[in-house]
């Protein structure tokens, strides 16, 4: 199996399109997330124009939705409203599932008596989790788990988060009184210009874990017909990775990463800088003072120097990789340029 894997720029957030491809055989398309909403028509109109016109007969079409998020699950709700006729598969986790009944309940009078910011944001995921699922029947979309114990499909896999790794992070952020005692709406204090030129790997390994719904995010794994291996991030953080790595992953050979949420130094450190050692990393970033973080540019081609990296903000536009072109149709597209 083959790849295109296209990173569309939709600011800060996440809008991944991912055709895979066994040749003379079979495509399968994976939207995964879909950026803020207003960008969902956007992914579909590249989707149209550069993929679907060129897909066998025998193809699947799905979506994966990492996480809940407004700047991943919006834009992908309105491209799941354009193309769910075509859709076969949805690939996402619904929080509400491992959380009873009366949790549930608790969570929407808190969030409709607005007690707290982050209990709100949280009740908005379960709402556009919802919408998902509504469309999901409206179109027969077959739901799938996004978990490592359930999904794996051919050369397409997700490595975290486990069904036990993900339960113990639902049990946090459904947590009413946790949720009142953080505030992750907040923002963290800007570091020091000076300390993020001189000091840049002691910024990214400041004891900053991200939130718990972050970590819950879907990581996905491609391996190409040569075995190099892409690995596929979302907002994960560090905890995830070292979750995968006890569940039995292998950074080796990994041939690009995709920077974990938009670059921030929140949720990647200079050790697994240093274990994904890959020979790109790619960022899906607006391009501001914290996407992607000059901290960890600077800790990677610090302890990376042959590791080129590569931004969707730099041109503002689709970021493209192809596994093997010979595979795929020409797109005539010029060569990116590392930031």
């Amino acid at each position: 199996m083959d790849f295109v894997i296209d990173f569309v720029y939709v600011g800060d957030g996440d809008g991944i399109v991912i055709w895979a491809r066994n040749p003379n055989e079979s495509d399968i398309v994976l939207f995964l997330d879909g950026g803020n909403q207003g960008f969902g028509s956007k992914i579909v109109t590249h989707y149209k124009k550069w993929i679907k016109p060129h897909l066998y007969q025998n193809r699947r079409i799905a979506f994966i939705n990492s996480h809940p998020h407004a700047d991943h699950i919006n834009g992908l709700i309105e491209l799941v409203k354009e193309l769910g006729e075509e859709m076969t598969w949805g690939i996402y986790n619904d929080p509400v599932k491992f959380i009873s009944e009366e949790l549930r309940e608790n969570i929407r009078q808190s969030a409709l008596r607005k007690e707290d910011a982050d209990i709100e944001h949280l009740y908005k995921s379960f709402q556009k989790i919802q919408e998902l699922n509504d469309l999901c029947e409206k179109f027969n979309i077959e739901r799938i788990e996004a978990l490592s114990d359930v999904f794996n499909y051919n050369k397409v896999k997700i490595v975290s988060p486990s069904r036990e790794f993900y339960k113990s992070k639902v049990q946090l952020f459904t947590n009413i009184d946790f949720l009142k005692k953080v505030d992750y709406s907040k923002s963290f204090t800007e570091v020091n210009e000076t300390d993020e030129l001189l000091k840049p790997c002691q910024v990214v390994d400041e004891k900053n874990d991200a939130s718990p719904e972050n970590l819950s995010s879907t990581v996905i794994e491609l391996i190409d017909s040569n075995n190099k291996r892409y690995l596929l991030t979302s907002d994960a953080g560090v905890e995830s990775f070292d979750d995968m790595e006890k569940n039995g992953f292998s950074t080796e050979n990994l041939f690009f990463v995709q920077l974990p949420h938009h670059g921030s130094r929140r949720n990647i450190s200079t050790n697994w800088i240093g274990k994904f050692d890959p020979e790109m990393f790619i960022i899906s970033a607006e391009g501001n003072i914290k996407h992607p973080r000059k901290a960890v540019l600077s800790c990677i081609k610090k302890n990376l120097p042959n590791c080129n990296i590569y931004s969707t903000h730099k041109n503002k536009g689709t970021l493209s990789y192809t596994t093997k072109r010979d595979v795929f149709p020409n797109r005539n597209w010029g060569s990116a340029e590392p930031i």
